[in-house]
């Protein structure tokens, strides 16, 4: 392994954490203060839009992101073509869902819908703006400057969002704080980035990118109208309320989970990439890629599940407590995340866009299929439904990688296994605590601190191996790895 590789992927993944632990942070401060100026109904109002606008992003989208990181010898030319094509499509998409609100707002039977849905879609075509050149400052790994941008614009459009929260403009406070985000983000972006569109238009160039950005469309629409479809269908059969509880539950999870995934996508996509055509160097990061995710996500997981009662009842007030049972339940689907980004981006780096998308489709129909299944039993009965599917599909991702490396279910598991096991551990100690402890600070300290004790103390005292690969990236001599 170069050592250049392994120098921009080790500060990648570092500014990329960096980027998203502040970004959480000032996230989770602005929830806290809105969750308590804004009434839970208010924030489902934004749940029940999420669906379509994160279907008309993935149009705007369409994979070609990836596909121009992945074209090592992209040109100016390439560029340009796929700017346009950002700009047109999200016009489009926006007057789509311009024309849609109405029947949108009948849908879910709350007229204030239309309104807040054509407004909101406005950051599609002020993002499009910006998609080439965020794309260009992943393939060059400069994750310091996404990560100044991404705070820098969080505080000020959190700051705006709150000041309106106060002056009771409820959900507006939300609609504005992402448009101001989006703003913000999309001058940063123009600003630092020495790249300007030019005026033309290769369909040769378009063509390349939507043979291998149009199966990752597919895929890309069939996880976000899966993702969503929970929403959907909590905003249509259960109170508004309920939406908002189970959305809570859902960005606490997240947190852990998702979070840790798009690091983990964005960072090990282009450092993947660069391995081509090198099986026995692709297999041997894709392995510690694995053992390092496993012994980091797993942990952190179900510590926030095992004190879900004590952190949500501190962070957001009584008033969200019934998110706590949701979210217990949640950090057993959201741990396997990043196992399940590491194999898929496995087959992108391989351009199997083909298979990754047939995938999509399996696992999509199971998982619609649990949905359909749990949903009229309950909401728990639908987050345990979750637990199930993730695992079915991690079987199903690690088939197929296990095809192309050699690396199946079984051999990831014999990885991971012992970081499970103790983590587990950690998660009954804790968990076990708050519960005796009740749904204070004190309770929430404890359970903290003995967990992390229990977990730290036994990767120790058992030497886990991810110990020296952790301590590998802060102390890189003699390590020829990129992580």
């Amino acid at each position: 392994m170069s050592e250049s590789l392994r120098k921009d992927t080790i500060h990648g993944v570092l500014w990329r954490i960096i980027e998203t632990a502040g970004s959480q942070v000032i996230q989770l401060i602005i929830s806290i203060v809105l969750a308590r100026l804004i009434l839970p109904e208010q924030f489902a109002a934004i749940a029940m839009l999420t669906i379509f606008t994160a279907i008309a992003t993935a149009f705007i989208n369409s994979g070609f992101s990836n596909a121009l990181i992945r074209k090592v010898d992209r040109t100016q030319t390439d560029c340009s073509t796929v700017f346009f094509f950002n700009i047109i499509v999200s016009i489009i998409a926006y007057l789509i869902l311009f024309l849609l609100a109405p029947y949108i707002a009948a849908f879910y039977n709350l007229q204030e819908l239309k309104l807040i849905l054509r407004v909101s879609s406005i950051t599609l075509i002020i993002g499009a703006l910006s998609g080439v050149h965020r794309t260009l400052f992943t393939a060059r790994m400069d994750f310091k400057s996404l990560a100044k941008f991404n705070v820098f614009a969080l505080i000020i459009s959190g700051i705006i969002g709150i000041f309106m929260a106060y002056h009771d403009f409820q959900v507006w406070a939300l609609v504005f704080q992402s448009i101001i985000f989006t703003i913000i983000v999309t001058i940063c972006l123009w600003i630092k980035s020495p790249w300007r569109p030019s005026y033309e238009f290769s369909w040769t160039s378009f063509r390349e990118f939507f043979n291998f950005g149009s199966k990752l469309l597919a895929s890309g629409l069939l996880d976000t109208i899966y993702v969503n479809m929970q929403s959907v269908a909590i905003g249509k059969i259960f109170p508004p309320s309920d939406l908002a509880f189970f959305n809570r539950a859902e960005s606490l999870k997240n947190i852990s989970s998702s979070t840790p995934t798009s690091v983990l996508q964005s960072v090990t996509f282009p450092a993947l990439c660069r391995l081509q055509g090198n099986d026995e160097a692709l297999r041997f990061e894709y392995r510690r890629m694995i053992q390092v995710s496993g012994f980091v996500i797993f942990p952190i997981c179900l510590l926030i599940g095992a004190v879900a009662f004590p952190l949500i009842n501190i962070l957001y007030s009584s008033i969200w407590i019934a998110s706590a049972d949701l979210l217990q339940i949640l950090v057993f689907a959201g741990m396997w995340y990043p196992i399940h980004a590491i194999n898929l981006n496995l087959l992108q780096v391989r351009g199997r866009s083909d298979l990754f998308f047939k995938l999509e489709i399996i696992k999509k129909t199971i998982g619609v299929a649990a949905l359909c299944l749990t949903v009229p039993i309950g909401l728990e009965a639908m987050c345990y439904g979750g637990i199930a599917v993730s695992i079915i599909c991690l079987i199903i991702n690690t088939h197929y990688t296990g095809k192309i490396l050699g690396l199946g279910f079984a051999e990831q598991m014999r990885d991971i296994w012992p970081s499970l096991i103790l983590s587990l551990a950690m998660f009954a100690c804790s968990n076990a605590l708050a519960k005796a402890m009740g749904n204070g600070l004190l309770s929430l300290t404890v359970a903290v601190g003995a967990g992390i004790a229990l977990y730290a103390g036994g990767a120790y005292l058992f030497k886990f191996k991810e110990i020296a690969l952790l301590k590998s990236i802060r102390n890189p001599k003699n390590n020829n790895s990129c992580i």
